[in-house]
């Protein structure tokens, strides 16, 4: 299959060269596709109704405010990280623009990279907003923004806001200027063709994108609780669903396949973050009596407690230069692990989540693959939780 992408080369760095891909040159690709039925399936068109598109524009979020720039200050959801980078002028060679913005005229500008903390590893998508200073507040029409993109459909616009697809990548652009630093903020998200996922599913994240980008500059919000029902219906189909197929995945393992002492972590391409571990029930009181002594700061760990040690060494990695912390919620459980960072001079820390399963006189251990920072904690506990008292996380409809 031919296509034609729009996306700018640069010379710099391959890292920057991504990064400019929204901004546009004419090139031409050729690609291969498996013409299997999942494939064929992949290729209908996607559709959403002006009442869903208000639903996500108006979903539940817990925001925080970060200082992106030495001016400016972004509130992203609470989930997610970033990175600034700022570039100066003449450090590429190619011709950068944006509507009528000339990015080869101006001194500097910064590109801010926005990160899930929970899909860091797989790379589910890519969203990043450029700071350009500019005086004039009027330089860039949504139509001349246009012009620059191939698309196939274009599913909703306004006067600052473009989402469409071509070519199975869907993407959200959207523009806004900051008086107070006299900045234009141009935020793109894009998930790509090469990610399949049902369509329905690309068009609905790249709504959430459009939520992210009119919450860059919002500073009225406050901090609200989740359960793991208001995680399903807040955030986008298209990550709930992942993580539910993989927990798919345990019911049959629990019932049938996974023998004592064996675990499973399920995988999309090469990107896991639970494993399902089976164990002698007999041994629940020891699992409670390793804590403990993490708890305590207890280096020494009794042979019968070795099974433990090996099980969580990804997530308790460096036992004997750490302090935990183990607390209890619900039916899980969290450890906290300190490190002081000689070279940073602060201490770190990350978590580990551990939920002890009781099902058909058997018995298992749910946790994380790998040590998690704050930001994506809560969001384990609550999954943990719920799956552990309904043995699946899809949400009852029983009133």
């Amino acid at each position: 299959m031919k296509c034609k992408l729009k996306f700018m080369p640069l010379k710099k760095s391959l890292f920057l060269g991504l990064l400019f891909s929204m901004f546009a040159i004419v090139s031409s690709c050729e690609r291969i596709e498996k013409q299997d039925l999942q494939s064929q399936l992949m290729q209908e068109t996607a559709s959403i109704s002006e009442g869903e598109i208000q639903r996500i524009l108006n979903t539940k979020v817990n925001l925080e405010s970060h200082q992106v720039t030495d001016e400016l200050k972004f509130s992203l959801p609470d989930n997610y990280y970033f990175q600034t980078q700022f570039i100066e002028k003449g450090e590429f060679e190619t011709e950068n623009t944006f509507g009528k913005l000339d990015f080869a005229t101006k001194e500097n500008y910064s590109n801010v990279e926005l990160h899930n903390e929970l899909f860091i590893d797989y790379s589910l998508y890519e969203e990043s907003v450029y700071v350009v200073k500019e005086k004039n507040s009027n330089l860039l029409t949504i139509e001349d923004v246009r012009e620059q993109y191939e698309s196939e459909t274009i599913y909703y616009e306004d006067k600052n806001s473009l989402v469409f697809s071509a070519d199975d990548s869907f993407t959200t652009i959207h523009f806004q200027y900051d008086a107070k630093t006299e900045s234009y903020l141009i935020y793109n998200g894009t998930i790509s063709w090469a990610k399949k996922f049902p369509l329905e599913e690309k068009l609905d994240l790249a709504f959430y994108f459009l939520r992210n980008a009119r919450n860059l500059l919002n500073t009225n919000f406050s901090k609200q609780e989740f359960a793991w029902k208001d995680y399903v219906e807040n955030r986008p189909k298209i990550e709930i669903n992942l993580v539910k197929n993989m927990f798919a995945n345990f019911e049959k393992e629990m019932s049938v396949f996974l023998d004592e002492n064996k675990s499973v972590s399920p995988k999309i391409e090469d990107f896991a973050f639970v494993e399902l571990y089976r164990f002698n029930p007999k041994k629940e009181a020891e699992i409670f009596e390793y804590l403990n002594t993490l708890n305590q700061d207890r280096i020494e760990v009794g042979e019968g407690s070795k099974w433990l040690e090996k099980l969580f060494y990804d997530v308790l990695n460096n036992f004997y230069s750490a302090n935990y912390k183990v607390t209890p919620y619900g039916n899980s459980t969290v450890v906290e692990i300190s490190r002081f960072n000689k070279e940073d001079n602060k201490t770190e820390k990350q978590f580990a989540v551990i939920c002890v399963i009781n099902k058909d006189e058997k018995a298992f251990i749910l946790k994380n693959t790998k040590a998690l920072n704050e930001k994506g904690l809560d969001f384990f506990v609550k999954m943990f939780n719920y799956y552990s008292n309904n043995n699946s996380l899809e949400i009852s409809q029983k009133k």
